[in-house]
């Protein structure tokens, strides 16, 4: 096993908030449990009562999750730098618009077609927590919450006293029969407010991972609510992530 990397920070506060209503012992269970029972969980909308109605009416599903889960994570000092990290981002929205321009109007929505970009939900949450440090937007598929950890290490290197790294994901509407797709099976966005420290430590490897493991954020989230101290995850790289947590 040769290691490819290595980093340590500490968390200075974390939510989740899915489309789904879960319990404590539900996240216990999994990402195969949460995968197998998906349809029987209660739906749940983010209200974002923070935020005017004119400005929730623009938020897709993903923004709605996003902001709900960072909103109050950030408190009045939301002007830090933000790592946002996802697979699909605004696929639903995407998907909408070809689906209007191929097949309705033949045209599409100036509005629509500037919010579905990778990097729309952190340009709005830059626009109304008026956040006038560095954002970065950036897709890794599997580890996209290591990858995002690292970039916030990075920051913190730089001489940033803390990073806000938010990884959402939503689940491509059934409607769209488009194959092949790896459909997650609640939309979520995790939110999490890095610091320097020692609370956590992140070594790839280049080890190949052979578990089965298909979204390592709510693989995080699990071993969280289980109190885990050590863990593993796969790597894009087809190598191995090992988590320690102190």
């Amino acid at each position: 096993m040769t290691e490819i990397c290595n980093f340590s920070f500490s968390l200075q506060g974390w939510n989740i908030v899915c489309n789904k209503s879960l319990t404590a012992d539900d996240w216990k269970q999994g990402y195969t449990y949460l995968r197998n029972q998906s349809e029987t969980f209660e739906d749940f909308t983010p209200k974002l009562a923070f935020l005017p109605p004119l400005k929730r009416r623009r938020l897709s599903d993903s923004a709605r999750l996003f902001f709900e889960a960072a909103w109050d994570l950030v408190g009045e000092n939301a002007d830090m730098p933000v790592v946002y990290a996802s697979s699909n981002s605004e696929m639903n929205r995407n998907f909408a618009l070809w689906h209007s321009l191929l097949k309705k109007e033949g045209d599409v929505s100036p509005t629509s077609f500037s919010l579905s970009v990778h990097n729309a939900l952190i340009g709005q949450w830059s626009e109304l927590r008026q956040v006038k440090s560095e954002t970065t937007s950036i897709m890794a598929r599997v580890d996209n919450l290591e990858t995002a950890l690292l970039e916030a290490t990075l920051l913190l290197n730089e001489g940033h006293e803390k990073v806000l790294v938010v990884i959402a994901e939503s689940p491509l509407e059934a409607k769209y029969n488009a194959q092949p797709v790896i459909r997650t099976p609640l939309g979520y966005a995790l939110a999490l407010v890095v610091t320097k420290g020692e609370q956590y430590q992140l070594t790839l490897t280049d080890s190949p991972f052979n578990h089965d493991v298909t979204d390592n954020a709510l693989t995080w989230v699990s071993h969280q609510y289980l109190e885990s101290h050590a863990w593993q995850t796969p790597s894009s790289s087809n190598g191995t992530w090992l988590w320690q947590k102190n």
